[in-house]
């Protein structure tokens, strides 16, 4: 079990979601559902994801650090999209985006910490 939950493992996750989430951002607007009622939540939930994974594969880097440069990621995203038809930049999103990476980060350390106690015992 060890194994399987090792660092490694959430590194590949993270560059999955990472990749995930920029081909859901990059696409045309046109190629997308119109008012999606859940969008924010959408935002939220990936980059929680994000945040999240980025913790559990991280075995140096602080919190913090790792909360600045998914919130840098959206904050590029959210600009490029600018450029993209029928997308733009909505602050409301980097809002959900940030909120999404800090409370996965959070949900992170508590990860960590309870899976090194079960490996310990």
């Amino acid at each position: 079990m060890k194994k399987f939950l090792s660092s490694k493992v959430f590194k590949v996750l993270f560059a999955i979601s990472v990749l995930v989430i920029l081909i859901g951002s990059v696409m045309p607007g046109k190629q997308l559902p119109s008012n999606l009622p859940w969008d924010k939540a959408l935002h939220f939930v990936g980059y929680f994801g994000l945040g999240f994974l980025a913790r559990m594969g991280s075995t140096k880097r602080p919190a913090w650090l790792l909360i600045i440069a998914c919130i840098a990621f959206s904050l590029v995203v959210e600009i490029a999209q600018m450029f993209i038809p029928n997308r733009g930049f909505e602050w409301q999103d980097l809002v959900a985006n940030g909120l999404g990476v800090v409370c996965g980060v959070l949900i992170g350390i508590i990860g960590k910490k309870l899976l090194s106690k079960r490996t310990e015992g």
